[in-house]
């Protein structure tokens, strides 16, 4: 095991060398945007690629609606939920060494970040219009999308903050993990930098010149001074003290033999499953299946148990502990409640499915298609009678598609058989929690009340939902030991069947509550064309598909690098 003082690539010297060479390269920038011979070139390559993007704008509503939605303010959180997510699966894939490493990448990369923006805007931030408040002639993604809050006006527009952090960040994923992360990293930047510019809030060189001199600065900083080896030492005492606190729970509480300590896996599969959750039509039971959860999850709940009481009653609270793998069960509640609240309060899930619903239908059908496929494959083709356990689930799966949502009570006792039935369906492999409560009209009511943290409301629904969990689970328990095939096979054809209530191109109707839309009958179509919707819903299935393998690689245990070194920041 490597020394717990590595400080990876923050060498604890001069290096005259890259100090020169990064800054030389951060003035040669800065000075050729200043420069008038030069200036000219790049006042060229702004106006040219700012007339490009925003021609999009009033292209295609479709165009229009992308931007107004990656440009909107709440989309930050978005792109930084992203970027962690693609982070904690980096350092998921191994050991508790890559962990302590990975932890002190991140907190180290944090502070950088968090001080070069407060000093870019105190120090380097220029009085610079954006396109919008200069040209006459700019489309507003707002007039398009009324509803929009896209970013399209800045007074101080240089240097662009997003983009330099994205760039900081490439330049650390780079040199810390090598091309291939990096290259993602740069895609991101990419991604995220666009929308500000197709709305009219940067020019062009906002990011390259002005975040690129700040970013080469900071590498002068990072590659050419010891300065940083002294932040990562900090970094690695309080990442090793997290980790040494987090083994000490896996020793006294863990379940031995139950896959490796390392929490990120669990945790970003448990916000998998909560965002699951929130999608009528998803099945969170399927994605338990698909992230390789589904028999330890229905085991752990199934021991909320007679033993559990007698161990409670007797003080044994670590065998308690111990019996309910309460670090598991802790470690993927904390990330279903991550997902949840995000999407239900930051990013409302809701507005996506309404506003961009090929995309997000066509992403979920296609996981669920590959991983129906998958299960197939990887259980055999049914044989015998076993083909009516298959035919059957389908059945199943497509009814439940087609049921229509009703008009119910919000009486206590119907909330709490509402719990009852969504937690029923969350475990189903194929059913939809979300789609239960569509059905049972409490829908738009539930996601409103997580999103304003109703108690009163959602106290009876968790405590149905908790009867519903602890008596199914024993059953499922039991028919898994003793008719796996069965089961699977009947699963697998839920999922199938639940196909159609994910199959992006549907008849939509909503009702306006409290000012918001809510989505409350579908009927699905073939499309007759292929105009720019079916397009964009085919690639999001192929997209789907593809995010499945992802999925796989989620769900498997850490791979070979688990045992190599990863280098650090």
């Amino acid at each position: 095991m490597q020394d717990r003082a590595d400080t990876g690539i923050f060498e604890n010297r001069w290096d005259m060398r890259q100090l020169a060479l990064w800054s030389a390269a951060a003035l040669l920038l800065i000075g050729s945007w200043f420069l008038p011979s030069t200036r000219i070139v790049w006042d060229a390559a702004d106006l040219g690629f700012f007339r490009l993007m925003n021609a999009s704008v009033a292209l295609h509503e479709a165009a229009a609606l992308f931007w107004a939605l990656t440009g909107d303010r709440r989309f930050d959180y978005f792109s930084a939920m992203i970027v962690l997510t693609v982070y904690l699966f980096i350092i998921s894939r191994g050991d508790m060494e890559r962990l302590r490493q990975g932890l002190a990448f991140g907190i180290s990369v944090s502070i950088i970040l968090l001080v070069v923006i407060a000093l870019q805007r105190e120090l380097i931030e220029y009085p610079r219009l954006s396109p919008t408040l200069v040209l006459e002639t700019a489309h507003s993604i707002q007039s398009w999308i009324p509803w929009s809050r896209a970013k399209e006006t800045s007074p101080h527009s240089f240097p662009g903050d997003h983009a330099t952090v994205m760039m900081l960040l490439t330049l650390c994923w780079w040199a810390a993990y090598g091309r291939r992360i990096g290259l993602l990293a740069l895609g991101l930047t990419v991604a995220f930098a666009l929308p500000r510019m197709a709305a009219g809030a940067h020019w062009l060189t906002d990011a390259l010149v002005g975040g690129g001199f700040v970013t080469f600065l900071t590498a002068a900083l990072i590659f050419g001074t010891p300065l940083l080896h002294h932040l990562n030492r900090a970094a690695r005492f309080a990442a090793d003290r997290a980790v040494d606190l987090w083994l000490t729970a896996i020793e006294k509480i863990g379940s031995a033999g139950e896959g490796g300590p390392n929490p990120v896996a669990p945790f970003l599969r448990g916000t998998l499953l909560g965002i699951a959750q929130l999608m009528p039509g998803v099945s969170g039971g399927s994605f338990a299946l698909i992230l390789g959860l589904y028999r330890r999850l229905i085991r752990d709940i199934a021991s909320f148990d007679a033993q559990l009481l007698r161990l409670l009653r007797a003080g044994r609270l670590l065998d308690a502990m111990r019996h309910v793998d309460l670090v598991f069960l802790v470690t993927l509640t904390a990330g279903a409640a991550a997902g949840i609240s995000f999407f239900s309060r930051v990013v409302p899930l809701e507005l996506m499915t309404q506003e961009l619903p090929e995309i997000m239908f066509g992403l979920f059908f296609g996981v669920i298609a590959a991983a129906t496929v998958t299960m197939l494959r990887r259980h055999g083709l049914p044989h015998g009678f076993e083909w009516l356990w298959l035919v059957l689930g389908v059945a199943a799966g497509i009814s439940m598609a087609l049921l229509t949502p009703v008009d119910t009570p919000d009486e206590i006792w119907f909330l709490f058989l509402c719990g009852l039935i969504a937690a029923v369906a969350a475990m189903m492999p194929g059913l939809s929690a979300a789609l239960m409560l569509l059905v049972l009209g409490k829908y738009a009511a539930t996601i409103e009340a997580v999103a304003r943290i109703d108690f009163t409301y959602l106290a009876p629904l968790i405590a149905g939902a908790v009867l519903g969990a602890v008596a199914l689970s024993r059953l499922l328990s039991a028919l898994l030991a003793r008719h796996a095939q069965p089961l699977m096979l009947a699963a697998t054809g839920i999922m199938g069947g639940s196909l159609l209530a994910v199959w992006p191109f549907q008849h939509r109707e909503f009702v306006e509550i409290g000012g918001t839309r809510h989505l409350v009958a579908t009927q699905a179509y073939l499309p007759e064309t292929f105009d720019t919707g079916v397009i964009i819903g085919l690639c999001a299935m192929l997209a789907g598909a593809a995010a499945y393998r992802l999925l796989q690689r989620l769900a498997a245990p850490g791979d070979g690098a688990a045992g190599r070194h990863i280098p650090t920041i």
